[in-house]
């Protein structure tokens, strides 16, 4: 896991590059504290520099001394090492003479695709996957991309034919930004990268603040809250010469996308348990992959069914190869009287001492809350839809221990059916003999009912040729989840919209401590495993990820594998801003001329939209800190 940063200069005979490109750099240290590298490339050669962080085993000449060279493309890179922990791994990498490399994530199968090149005649220096990377894009070019289990920014250089390669990976696991004027493409793993070039100008954009205002955090969004800077799209790729990036025709290219099933059948047991059967063995085997690393391995445990799997098979995996390490687990816990209601540490607690593995457990105080959220604000470049600070501890958390990598159940519900609101869905489509036998399975979820009635309610409304016209309105008011959709239509549309903006707290909240987030329900096997599963198999009988549960029924303690009150990293907030940092708060709010500014220019359908209740309010405070940090303070 990594920081990159890149220039990319449509001057006649190039620019000098050195000083943006260090500073680039410097705003992404926290991503790769272990390394730094550069790369200038002019018409004539290029040249490879180290930062003051750098292993110097292989180079001598420092960036800075490159402040009066002018360049065509300069390339930065900040080093987490994981995989081949050498001098080896330094980046930009290169390789037969030709390619240079840098990379931001992991590729979890390396060893299989090093494996087939090694047949193909490949030769390899390091035990890394960046070099696997490079000998698979030299033998099947773009469609490597095709072969790569994992996560990625990849940004190659081809010294031959001049040809710069930029992709994404499938699910756009790890963050990649950029921005283009007449003069230059800029690109880097985080925002304020991009802003440390003295070229752009930090400037808000005003319409994003305000759709922020209105929905909510919405990093599926091509446009980000800084004016000119746009996401690089998920599982997308560019490759052209210098003259090709100044083109306005230049656009990302997909390599990767999957479809659903919209097959609809009676519930089958008999199917139901193979499925269970099948969706534990490939779990297994994504944990597997990802328990790959040259450094020590940990899990996030929140206590619900999906981390708790996680760890569940780190652990039987760890006993197959007889390792005798204990394994490390690490939550935020809330036991402060006022916060009880996000306490999940009866469930870790339990599977901890199932296991037998070691718990790692922090409560946030609320003393250090402001100072903390300030920082959380500034590791996000966007403003988030809430205060994130049961992510923010844990990682805060791990950083004080030896383990440098988490293998975490980001993205489960988003296939699995784990939310209350996909029972919406659900009941607007079930016949009218099963909502009763349904009513009195699902009513026994708390906070189930209003959900249910919801579904009846759009039932009937469907039933009547009403369900599109109320879908259009609540499109048009600004809600993501359309009544009208059946479970997969709604997990589809939801894995591809608001999953982003949670896989991006994941990458952010980890990589602000230089931690690595491994994602084993991200990985594209199991994503179009669940999809590929009928609607009428992920909720039945009363239950959420019906499936999942199944699967994990011997496995896990019942109170974990069924327990049906879901809370999923819950944060005190209530407690916190409403009472001891309740003036403080306001107070942030209430001063911040900007936050004033976004509000007169929301729109009246928005207006009559927005819950004026505590989740509103804190995307007021965010968006107000947000502004204070990056435009009012000298960050």
């Amino acid at each position: 896991m990594c920081g990159l940063t890149g220039i990319i200069s449509f001057k006649l005979g190039g620019d000098f590059l050195a000083e943006d490109i260090e500073r680039m750099n410097i705003a992404v240290s926290h991503r790769g504290p272990d390394d730094e590298g550069f790369l200038l490339v002019n018409d004539k050669n290029t040249e490879q520099f180290h930062g003051n962080d750098s292993v110097q085993k292989t180079l001598n000449a420092h960036i800075s001394d490159a402040k009066n060279k002018k360049a065509a493309i300069a390339l930065g890179h900040r080093r987490l090492s994981i995989n081949d922990l050498s001098y080896l791994g330094h980046q930009p990498m290169n390789y037969l003479d030709r390619y240079w490399l840098l990379f931001n994530g992991e590729i979890y199968n390396y060893i299989e695709i090093r494996d087939e090149l090694l047949t193909s005649g490949y030769v390899f220096k390091s035990h890394s996957d960046s070099e696997v990377i490079l000998a698979a894009y030299d033998k099947w070019g773009v469609n490597c991309l095709q072969r790569f289990n994992g996560m990625w920014s990849i940004v190659i250089y081809d010294k031959k034919t001049g040809e710069i390669f930029l992709a994404r990976d499938r699910f756009g696991v790890k963050p990649l930004y950029y921005y283009k004027d007449e003069n230059y493409f800029i690109f880097a793993s985080e925002i304020k990268a991009i802003l440390n070039h003295s070229a752009v100008a930090r400037i808000p954009n005003i319409d994003f603040c305000r759709n922020y205002l209105q929905k909510g955090d919405i990093e599926h969004e091509k446009f980000t809250a800084f004016k000119n800077i746009y996401h690089f799209d998920n599982g997308s790729f560019i490759k052209g010469k210098v003259s090709e990036f100044r083109s306005q025709n230049l656009k990302e290219e997909k390599f990767y996308s999957f479809q659903f099933t919209s097959k609809n059948e009676p519930f089958d047991e008999k199917k139901a348990q193979g499925y269970a059967e099948s969706y534990l063995a490939l779990l297994k085997d994504c944990v597997r992959l990802r328990l790959r690393s040259d450094v020590k391995v940990g899990s996030a445990l929140s206590g619900g069914l999906d981390s708790s799997s996680v760890v569940y098979l780190v652990n039987q995996l760890l006993k197959e190869e007889s390792k005798t390490e204990i394994q490390e687990t690490f939550s935020s816990v809330y036991k402060t009287p006022g916060t009880e209601a996000c306490d999940e540490s009866r469930f870790i607690d339990q599977l901890s001492g199932f296991l037998n593995v070691r718990s790692n457990q922090i409560e946030p105080d609320v003393k250090d809350i402001i100072k903390e959220h300030e920082k959380m604000i500034w590791a996000m470049d966007n403003p988030p839809g809430n205060s994130l600070m049961s992510s923010w501890h844990t990682f805060k958390l791990v950083a004080s221990t030896p383990v440098k990598v988490t293998l975490d159940g980001q993205g489960a519900d988003e296939v699995q059916g784990g939310y209350l609101r996909y029972m919406v869905n659900y009941f607007a489509h079930l016949s009218f003999g099963e909502i009763k036998k349904q009513y009195s399975f699902f009513c026994k979820i708390p906070r189930a009912k209003n959900f249910i009635f919801a579904g009846v309610f759009f039932n009937v409304l469907r039933r009547l040729g009403l369900i599109g016209l109320v879908s259009s309105l609540m499109k048009t008011l600004g809600s993501l989840t359309s009544p009208g959709l059946t479970i997969n239509e709604a997990l589809f549309q939801d894995f591809n919209t608001s999953l982003s903006t949670l896989i991006h707290y994941s990458d952010r909240t980890s990589m602000a401590f230089s931690i690595e987030s491994r994602m084993p329900f991200m990985d594209y096997r199991m994503v179009e495993f669940w999809f590929k599963i009928p609607s009428i198999y992920k909720l039945h009988n009363g239950w959420t990820k019906y499936i999942a549960r199944e699967a994990m029924n011997t496995h896990l303690p019942d109170d974990v594998a069924w327990r049906k009150d879901k809370i999923g990293w819950a944060i005190p907030e209530d407690f916190w801003f409403n009472g001891p940092l309740k003036k403080e708060f306001d107070e942030t709010i209430a001063s911040s001329h900007f936050v004033n500014q976004i509000q007169k220019g929301l729109s009246p359908i928005g207006v009559l939209y927005i819950d004026r209740g505590l989740d509103y309010k804190m995307r007021l405070f965010n968006l107000a800190v947000w502004h204070r940090v990056f435009f009012e303070t000298n960050p």
